[in-house]
């Protein structure tokens, strides 16, 4: 995963730049396709705003993911967030996120 540093290299970690990392890459047109590859019916549609609403929902999951284990790896005194960070807060992230 991407260093949590920010360009002072003070080691804290900037949540806006965190949003906007994830709001610039997390693309409509990826979340639809993965939704369309889910539905078993190819009858089915996915109407514009359901979709949006989808959207936003998973750049607040992967923003919230992404803060969690920033602050885990600060705990840590680690210099970069690797899959060890994320798997510590999946338990609770799942528990706030139902």
């Amino acid at each position: 995963m991407a260093r949590y540093s920010n360009e002072a290299g003070d080691g804290n970690i900037d949540p806006a730049t965190i949003v906007s990392n994830v709001k610039n890459n997390i693309k409509q047109e990826i979340i639809k396709e993965l939704l369309h590859g889910s539905f078993q019916d190819n009858k089915t549609k996915l109407g514009n705003d359901a979709l949006t609403l989808v959207v936003e929902v998973a750049k607040c999951l992967v923003t919230e993911t992404c803060l969690r284990a920033s602050s885990q790896a600060l705990k840590e005194n680690c210099d970069k967030v690797d899959i060890e960070h994320v798997e510590k807060c999946l338990p609770q992230l799942m528990l706030d996120f139902p």
